[in-house]
C-alpha cells in the first residue's frame, strides 16, 4: 500500500464537510507534513540495530559520598559568575494524575511544581548574588496553558531571567502506520520527545541568548520531579574538576532482574544500552569492587555550552511507543479506549550523548529522585520532601 497517497486521502475523506476557516486549518496541517519522512520513520521504528557486546565499556562513575568537598567552590563560582543556567523541559500534562493541565501547575504541599524549582534558583541567588537564567520547554498543547499560569504568577518576579519555548510536534499513528484524525478537521499530533529540547533551543535562537550572557554550563532536567537539586554546587564542581563538560546524575539498581536502560560506552562513545541487551552476567560486572552498568538515567544533565552548540546541529533519531490516544478510526468513529492503540513517536536527550567523547557519571542516592508518573507518586514525594526538611 502507498502509505503517502492513503494517509492523505484519509486525511482529507472530510474536507467537503468542513467550514473554510477548518479546510485552511487542516490544509496547513497536512502541508506541514513530511510523509516520506513520517513513513521512512515508522518502518525504521521495527528494525532494532544490532549491538556488537564486545563493544561495550564501561563509563567513568563518581559516587557522590566520595566527592572532594572542595569541587565546592569551584561550582560555586560557575554561580556567582552567572555562568550557569537551567532548562527544564516542562512539555507534559498531568494526565495521569487526573490533572488536565501542564504537569509544572501540579501542587505539592500548596506550591505547584514550577514555584519549587523557581524558589530554589532565588535561594541560590540570594546565596551567590547571582541571577540564574531559566528556560522552560513548553510543547504546542500546553504552552498557551502555561502562558497564561506564569502572567497569572507574575511569573513570580522572575520574568526577566525566564524564556519560554516550545519543542515540535509529531504525527500519531495508528499500528498500521497511518496518520490519524484528532476530529473532522484537525490531525492529531503528539510532542515529539525531549530530544528536540537542542533543536528547540536553536529555533528559538536561545542557544545565542546563552553565549551573549557569558552561560558557559547548563542543566537539563525534568519539571516532574521536586526532589532534584538543579543547583547543585558539589556536581557542577566535580564535573569540571575532573575535565569533563558533559555528566549526568545516576541511581543505581540493586536489582539485577531491572531492565531499565542503562548508561555505558559502545564504540568507545557513550550510549544508552537498551533493556533487550541487559542479562544479569553484565549488571553483575564489577571493577573494583564496584558494579559498573547498573547506572540508570534520571534525566538530569550538565553540559558545557560548546556540547549544547554540538548537540543542536544533530538529527536525533526517533523512537516508537505504543500509547493510548483518542482519535478518528477510517469510518470516523472515536476510538476511545483504555487500551494502547497507538504510536507516538520521540526522540530521547541521550541519544545526542554519543556523539560526545566522553561523559561523567554522578551516582546519588535513590531518594533524591522520585518523578511524579502516577497517583500514588504524589504520597511518596511528599514524604521524601519531609525526611529531607532540616
Amino acid at each position: 500500500m502507498d502509505l503517502k497517497k492513503h494517509n492523505q486521502e484519509q486525511l482529507l475523506k472530510y474536507y467537503n464537510e468542513l467550514s473554510q476557516e477548518e479546510k485552511n486549518n487542516l490544509t496547513a496541517q497536512i502541508n506541514s507534513i513530511d510523509f516520506d519522512l513520517v513513513n521512512t520513520i515508522y518502518k525504521n521504528s521495527y528494525i532494532d540495530e544490532e549491538i556488537d557486546m564486545t563493544k561495550v565499556s564501561n563509563l567513568k562513575i563518581i559516587n557522590k559520598k566520595d566527592t572532594n568537598p572542595d569541587n565546592i567552590i569551584i561550582g560555586e563560582n560557575i554561580i556567582r559568575n552567572n555562568e550557569y543556567a537551567i532548562v527544564l523541559m516542562a512539555g507534559g500534562f498531568g494526565s495521569r494524575l487526573g490533572f488536565n493541565k501542564p504537569k509544572g501547575c501540579l501542587k505539592i504541599n500548596g506550591k505547584t511544581l514550577f514555584e519549587m524549582f523557581i524558589d530554589q534558583i532565588k535561594d541560590a541567588n540570594k546565596k551567590y548574588n547571582s541571577n540564574i537564567s531559566l528556560y522552560i520547554m513548553t510543547s504546542n498543547a500546553n504552552n498557551k496553558d502555561t502562558i497564561s499560569f506564569f502572567n497569572d504568577n507574575n511569573y513570580f518576579d522572575y520574568k526577566e531571567y525566564i524564556n519560554i519555548f516550545i519543542q515540535d510536534d509529531f504525527p500519531i499513528l495508528n499500528i498500521d502506520g497511518k496518520i490519524v484524525l484528532k476530529n473532522k478537521h484537525e490531525i492529531l499530533f503528539g510532542p515529539n520527545g525531549n530530544g528536540d529540547v537542542f533543536n528547540a533551543l536553536k529555533r528559538f535562537n536561545l542557544i545565542d541568548d546563552m553565549i551573549n550572557k557569558g552561560i558557559k554550563y547548563i542543566l537539563f532536567s525534568t519539571i516532574d520531579d521536586p526532589l532534584l537539586d538543579i543547583v547543585d554546587t558539589k556536581f557542577i564542581g566535580t564535573t569540571i574538576s575532573n575535565k569533563y563538560d558533559l555528566a549526568s546524575k545516576t541511581i543505581m539498581k540493586t536489582d539485577e532482574d531491572n531492565k531499565e536502560w542503562i548508561f555505558c560506552k559502545y564504540n568507545n562513545k557513550p550510549y544508552m544500552l537498551p533493556s533487550r541487551c541487559i542479562n544479569k552476567e553484565l549488571t553483575n560486572t564489577m571493577i573494583d569492587n564496584e558494579y559498573v552498568y547498573r547506572e540508570i538515567n534520571i534525566t538530569y544533565h550538565l553540559m558545557s555550552i560548546d556540547k549544547l552548540k554540538l548537540f543542536s546541529n544533530i538529527e536525533l533519531p526517533y523512537h516508537r511507543a505504543y500509547k493510548n490516544n483518542k482519535y478518528l478510526d477510517e469510518d470516523g468513529n472515536l476510538i476511545n479506549t483504555e487500551e494502547r492503540n497507538s504510536f507516538k513517536f520521540e526522540k530521547f536527550i541521550f541519544d545526542a550523548f554519543y556523539h560526545a567523547e566522553d561523559m561523567l557519571l554522578y551516582r546519588v542516592n535513590k531518594n533524591e529522585f522520585c518523578p511524579i508518573k502516577e497517583k500514588e507518586d504524589i504520597n511518596k514525594v511528599i514524604n521524601l520532601l519531609q525526611n529531607k526538611m532540616p
